[in-house]
């Protein structure tokens, strides 16, 4: 004889598949919060790629050096998103689609370079291509660090 209740095989059962439906839910509550962390990821490495806090409204004009290179980050972070998760810009790009003519071709190159200190984003100049900030929208989500100490002089930066 056994010291604790004695059990059916009907209760075991239902005991089981009690369990079996709690963990199918915990699963579907860890899928649901899953997706939810990777929309309020790409929503803060959005913000993450400002060096500060910019109103959309602000002028090209009212955006200091920092301001305008996180408007370049954003711009470029989004495009990669809205698309296949990687996207290129060349100057005019950042000239007409970001600023809407403001900066020269120069100024342009200068904010592409800067950009490019940022993880995820690389400026590059391809054969025949002309010069571009690409953006990887999966590597810039793991950090928008912007220190100059991870800039190297293979990416061609100065």
């Amino acid at each position: 004889m056994s010291d604790g209740p004695e059990v059916t095989a009907e209760e075991a059962l239902q005991v089981a598949q009690r369990a079996m439906h709690r963990c199918t839910d915990l699963e579907d509550d860890v899928e649901d919060l899953t997706q939810d962390k990777l929309e309020l990821q790409d929503r803060l490495t959005a913000l993450e790629l400002r060096y500060q806090e910019i109103d959309e409204d602000q002028s090209y004009d009212d955006l200091g050096r920092d301001g305008r290179v996180g408007r370049v980050r954003e711009h470029a972070f989004q495009r990669a998103v809205d698309g296949h998760g990687r996207a290129s810009l060349d100057y005019n790009d950042i000239m007409w689609s970001v600023f809407d003519g403001e900066p020269s071709a120069d100024y342009c190159y200068k904010l592409m370079r800067l950009a490019a200190s940022a993880p995820g984003f690389e400026y590059v100049d391809p054969a025949g291509k002309g010069k571009q900030l690409t953006v990887d929208a999966a590597e810039a989500r793991t950090g928008a660090s912007f220190s100059s100490a991870k800039k190297t002089d293979s990416e061609g930066l100065v």
